[in-house]
């Protein structure tokens, strides 16, 4: 597939998604979140966050965001860092 001039597979957003979801598991290890804390911040249930966390379930982008705001970190911490950065 081809966006922007970017090419890009299903593995890609695979390995993408659970890029995401390793981040989000070591912010929340680092604040202390536990599952219900980080279940609660996003109004699901603590056995769908243990779905994310273990990649069956991507996180959505705006999860995301809510727990950037819940964690009190930049919301460019649950992304994988760019080539060369």
């Amino acid at each position: 597939m081809r966006l922007n001039g970017i090419t890009f597979t299903l593995n890609d957003m695979v390995d993408s998604a659970k890029i995401i979801s390793d981040k989000v598991r070591g912010v929340a290890a680092e604040k202390r979140f536990t599952q219900q804390q980080v279940a609660d911040s996003l109004g699901i249930s603590r056995t769908s966050v243990v779905d994310r966390f273990n990649g069956r379930i991507p996180f959505t982008a705006p999860e995301v965001f809510a727990l950037a705001i819940a964690m009190e970190v930049p919301v460019s911490r649950f992304f994988p860092e760019k080539a060369g950065a």
